[in-house]
């Protein structure tokens, strides 16, 4: 049976929601951060070369990569609570095989364990953000952003510390720590109400097929694509370049700092920002000057270091809440969480091809020439992306509450 209203929190509700979720992706960051700078020096340490590294890398988004879709029927299904719930405890179990491991597969097991993390994190985060205050999901997907990176900030110099002072497996069991935290901590998150009875897991996946061949949910992919393309480039080549140019871990993880320091104060303004400037000139305006980071790196690597991870960061914390409020732009509110699982694919697909591209590109050419094709690379959506928006979405045209019934 349908609803024919579209129920919505209360005012003290929806702040309980905001507060918690935005805790939640604190708490995650922390940890994510943490990985992102423990796995490639880890791997680095154990002895594994570039090629080898572009692989542990990417292993981690390639199970993900098929289970966002579930995870987004779940989160429509059942809840997105439930799928966080999931998310923090493939992180205890992945940070553990790793922290215990030394040889190339169980590393890969390890990985592929945080993959299932992060894919269903994105999923029941973004979805749950964008429907909290759908009127506001700007405004809150940007917050959640600062909060995300404001774990950022902590995670990569605290592993870094840990790391420096302690040693590698105390630095998983940190995060073991954190993981085990933030699976309690998902068990308050407030329920959101639904425009819709709950349905069966099969009539959740239901709207994945006209998903797929909405043109603007492709526009949405291809925004989760570079944007998942500017995160992963930190951890294949700015992490070992920092490395090469003989920074520590304590002095990388601090570096990280400065770019996620960027990412918070933008956050905060970024509902602001996104009405000013519109999506497609936001994207290739942020996308253009990634680029030009990107060239800069080599050439100034050694003399400015923090203002190019401060510049870095800024980048990032624009691209991060942007491409979710694309997906939410072009998708029905009760598909939502499918909606985030079907641009996520593009998110994975990213997190597999960029590392194991650039792994090879790295070991072939040089860390410090790999940065000019990046610099490429990120030019080149920059200059696509006005004219793909204007082609999958000038026909978009929003489902009315009849068709987005029948999808259901």
């Amino acid at each position: 049976m349908q609803s024919r209203s579209n129920p919505t929190l209360s005012p003290r509700a929806e702040l309980r929601a905001t507060t918690l979720v935005y805790l939640a992706g604190f708490t995650y960051h922390i940890g994510l951060s943490g990985t992102l700078i423990l796995v490639p020096f880890y791997a680095l340490h154990l002895g594994f070369d570039l090629d080898a590294l572009g692989v542990i890398i990417a292993s981690q988004a390639v199970l993900g990569l098929f289970l966002r879709l579930f995870a987004g029927a779940i989160s429509d299904r059942f809840g997105e609570r439930w799928v966080l719930l999931v998310s923090f405890a493939a992180t205890v179990v992945g940070a553990a095989v790793i922290g215990a491991s030394s040889t190339f597969w169980p590393l890969i097991l390890g990985q592929t364990f945080l993959g299932i993390s992060r894919a269903t994190y994105w999923t029941a985060t973004q979805s749950y953000c964008s429907r909290i205050s759908p009127a506001n999901s700007g405004t809150i997907l940007g917050r959640m952003s600062s909060s995300r990176t404001a774990g950022d900030v902590i995670g990569a110099v605290f592993v870094g510390f840990i790391i420096g002072s302690m040693g590698y497996a105390s630095a998983w069991m940190t995060i073991v720590a954190l993981g085990s935290v933030g699976l309690v901590g998902s068990l308050a998150l407030p329920v959101l109400p639904r425009k819709d009875a709950l349905r069966g897991f099969k009539q959740a996946l239901a709207p994945i097929p006209s998903l797929a061949r909405s043109p603007s949910m492709a526009m949405a992919g291809v925004t989760s694509f570079v944007a998942s393309a500017s995160m992963i480039i930190a951890v294949i080549l700015l992490v070992p370049y920092l490395r090469e140019l003989g920074y520590g871990e304590f002095e990388v993880g601090t570096l990280r700092t400065y770019g996620s320091m960027g990412s918070v104060g933008i956050g905060i303004i970024f509902g602001r920002i996104v009405a000013k400037t519109g999506q497609t000139t936001l994207y290739t305006l942020t996308l253009g000057a990634t680029g030009i980071i990107m060239f800069a790196f080599p050439i100034f690597g050694t003399a400015i270091p923090i203002i190019l991870m401060l510049s870095y960061g800024i980048l990032y914390g624009i691209l991060s809440p942007l491409y979710p409020l694309t997906a939410s732009t072009y998708s029905p509110q009760e598909q939502r969480g499918v909606a985030m699982a079907y641009v996520g694919l593009y998110w994975g697909v990213a997190q597999i091809a960029v590392p194991a591209s650039f792994g090879v590109i790295a070991a072939n050419v040089g860390l410090r020439d790999s940065f000019w094709f990046a610099g490429f690379m990120f030019i080149s959506f920059a200059l696509a992306m006005p004219i793909l928006f204007r082609l999958l979405t000038n026909n978009y045209r929003p489902p009315t509450s009849t068709e987005s019934s029948r999808a259901a």
